[in-house]
């Protein structure tokens, strides 16, 4: 008995619901007791009918009081005054001459429906069972000595005894559905943990991907093509911060990217990760011209920022390693809803069945990174026409990062563009040897 609810719910749903059905019930009881006493104590003229509404509206008090607040001290008094109020009323009834034979009429039954009707305010079916076995004892002990009091006969009444079985049942079947639901719920809550669990390792995995990427790699790129003799300042401080890099434990959660956002009135294009990107490749001898709308970067969150900047210097590392030229463009537009960069170059080109398994800088460093923000890449590039790479994220307001499990993956695929005349390139470090992207 789910009732459409979560498991932890389900519980305390069920037992405010049953007690006030049950609280309900006995005060209508109560109310009819109180309606049959006055008629019989205005046709009698007896004095004990008047005693007996108010022991009953005693009765009805108390339980106003357990349903407002639900204590073992105010169900114990509401079984003893439940008690003493059953039995003067049971004698008020029954002492009337003549009038009734035996107890077990409705008049009598009804008091003792509303004692038996404490089981429902139990806090489990166990202890609501017990709690309305009490009060049925209760009620047929008063009874009987209510019927020996005024020497009528005692016989049990169907109405105690229906009532009293249809609550316990109802009681017991709420208990027994409880348990299944509760243990397929716990099985469902191990399995979503799990999930998540696997998700989490991948994203770390990946991360040590894009790091190992971002940081070792490039680095000895850079050592390979420095001149002989001493490092210069640039590369000596970026070879130390990628040593921090890998020796801390900030890229595990990237709080001072992600959390820390820029200063009020600072400049959009100066303080975003992609100026960054682009400079430390100025550094490695890349000559890279910034065209387009610098200030649309001011529209990326922190952690979009950082994301976009690694990709983009990924981007002008390939041009580095596999051009041939040592010159590159990088052009930045922008939307209503996106934030767009693209990074070209007149080199060599390349085309997908060239890029082996093993070349990870395009695939990890950039396509998964993007994917991971909710944004796409694609790839326009042909042999001997150059290459251009279009990066594509949402912008702050209009689309947050999206768990890599639940998303479309970006298509990324090589688009063949026309052959055009060969742009007389510079000579560049790198041997025609080297591998492609």
């Amino acid at each position: 008995m789910t009732l459409g609810l979560p498991d932890h719910l389900v519980e305390p749903v069920l037992s405010r619901a049953l007690s006030r059905a049950s609280h309900w019930f006995a005060l209508t009881c109560l109310l009819g007791a109180v309606v049959s006493a006055l008629a019989l104590g205005v046709s009698f003229r007896s004095s004990g009918l008047w005693i007996a509404v108010l022991a009953v509206l005693a009765m009805a008090g108390v339980l106003v009081a357990l349903s407002l607040r639900h204590t073992v001290l105010l169900t114990v008094v509401y079984l003893v005054v439940g008690g003493g109020g059953t039995y003067l009323y049971t004698v008020a009834v029954l002492g009337l001459p003549g009038i009734f034979p035996a107890s077990n009429i409705f008049l009598i039954a009804l008091p003792k429906l509303a004692l038996i009707m404490v089981g429902g305010a139990g806090a489990s079916a166990l202890t609501g069972v017990l709690w309305s076995t009490a009060g049925f004892v209760l009620a047929e002990s008063v009874t009987v000595l209510g019927a020996l009091h005024t020497e009528v006969a005692y016989l049990p009444d169907v109405f105690t005894v229906s009532a009293y079985l249809f609550l316990v049942a109802v009681l017991l079947l709420a208990g027994s559905t409880r348990r299944p639901h509760g243990a397929a719920q716990s099985a469902i809550h191990r399995a979503v943990q799990a999930e998540q669990s696997m998700l989490l390792r991948q994203d770390l995995e990946q991360r040590a991907l894009e790091l190992n990427q971002d940081t070792t790699l490039n680095e000895l790129v850079a050592l390979s093509r420095a001149h002989a003799g001493p490092l210069s300042d640039n590369l000596a401080g970026s070879l130390r911060a990628a040593l921090l890099t890998l020796r801390g434990t900030d890229w595990l959660a990237d709080a001072d990217a992600r959390s820390v956002g820029r200063p009020p009135g600072a400049d959009a294009w100066l303080g975003s990760e992609v100026y960054a990107a682009v400079e430390r490749c100025r550094d490695r001898g890349l000559v890279v011209d910034v065209t387009g709308d610098r200030s649309a970067l001011g529209r990326l969150d922190a952690g979009t920022d950082r994301e976009l900047g690694l990709a983009v210097q990924q981007c002008l590392i390939n041009v580095i390693l596999h051009a041939g030229i040592v010159s590159a463009e990088v052009d930045i537009g922008a939307d209503d809803a996106t934030i767009s960069v693209m990074v070209m170059d007149a080199g060599r080109g390349f085309t997908e069945a060239e890029a082996g398994a093993d070349r990870l800088g395009l695939r990890q460093a950039v396509r998964r990174r993007i994917e991971r923000l909710g944004g796409s890449v694609t790839v326009l590039t042909r042999p001997d026409a150059g290459t251009s790479v279009l990066l594509s994220v949402p912008a702050v307001g209009t689309a947050s990062a999206i768990d890599p499990a639940v998303i479309d993956p970006a298509v990324i695929e090589p688009v063949e563009i026309p052959a055009q005349p060969p742009t007389p390139a510079h000579s560049a470090p790198a041997g025609e040897g080297q591998a492609p992207r």
